[in-house]
Parts: C-alpha cells; structure tokens; sequence
C-alpha cells in the first residue's frame, strides 16, 4: 500500500463501517492462531470482499468501497477503522469451508430483538435460539448469533463429516456467517 492507510468513518459510509464491525466479531484474539488475528481482504466486481474467522465461525461481507487486497490488522476507535500496512501471513482457504450446497432450514428474524427490557429481550432470544436448534438439529455457541446483525437470517446447513450452519442476510445476499456446531 505504500505507506497510505485505509480509512472508513462510520459517519462517511455507515453501511461499509457496519459491514467491517460484523466481520471483525469472528477475529480471533491475542492467544488465538496468528491467521485469525488478520482481517482477509480481496478485491470484488464492485467492492472489496472481507473475510475474518476465529477458527470456529467465520464472518464474511462484500463492501462497496475498495480497500487494497491483503491481510490487515484494522484498528476500530471512534467510529473509524483504519487499515494500515497489509501483511504477509498465509490466510486459510477459506472458500473451503462455505459450502456450494446446502439445504434450507428456515429463516431467523433478529430485527425486534433489541427492545424491551432486559428480560424480554432475553425471552425472545431464547425462543429464537430454541428454533434455530429445532430447525438445523445442531447446538452453535449463541454468543455467536448475538453478533449478528439485527435482520431477517436465512438458514441453512450441511450435515456429515463437516456439518456447518451458514446463515445469509436475506436484505444483503453478499454478508453471511458460517459456524461450526458444538460438540455432542
């Protein structure tokens, strides 16, 4: 990038700075494998395609702007996320592990979580979570669906030997989240 940075201002373009928060909850941390500290990006058609996993989800979205290809450690502070230098590091193939084919279960409607008391808020969620493990008969970490964007989800699993849930925002077909079930 020859020494430039990437800015994206959440008052500038507040879709594209969501779009980056999403995938940035499926970073790994400071004691996690060095690749899931990076932010993968790759340039699209109409924008630039990110990807971030921690090992057990991953989050990936299309923006609209476009940001140099590499690997990045952003920096969110204030409303801004800032790509400095890419670096060299070997992301995983992460293509490898959204599936081409997987079968339809359902639909999850996150909108109208967020109000209500606490308790409600929580009632609810617990009802949807309920369904979601009804729907695809695999348990996921619900901390993991709490990331997720308030919009309707569309569901969708891929049973045997790398069973995953995948779900899609059915308002932006380009942003979805891929989970690995927990263990039995």
């Amino acid at each position: 990038m020859d020494g430039k940075e990437t800015v994206i201002t959440k008052a500038k373009s507040r879709e594209n700075y969501e779009k980056i928060m999403f995938c940035m909850k499926a970073m790994g941390g400071a004691g996690s494998p060095l690749f899931t500290r990076y932010m993968h990006i790759e340039n699209a058609r109409t924008g630039s395609r990110i990807v971030c996993t921690d090992g057990k989800r991953l989050h990936a979205a299309l923006v609209s702007i476009r940001i140099p290809a590499g690997n990045y450690r952003p920096e969110a502070k204030d409303g801004r996320v800032t790509f400095g230098k890419s670096a060299d590091i070997s992301f995983p193939a992460w293509k490898n592990v959204v599936p081409d084919k997987a079968d339809f279960k359902g639909t999850l409607e996150l909108s109208g979580l967020g109000k209500g008391t606490r308790a409600e808020r929580e009632e609810k969620f617990s009802i949807l979570y309920c369904s979601l493990l009804s729907e695809t008969g695999f348990n996921v970490n619900m901390g993991f669906i709490k990331d997720l964007p308030s919009a309707r989800w569309n569901v969708f699993t891929k049973k045997g030997r790398n069973s995953i849930v995948m779900l899609k925002n059915s308002e932006e077909q380009n942003q979805y989240a891929v989970f690995v079930p927990l263990a039995a």
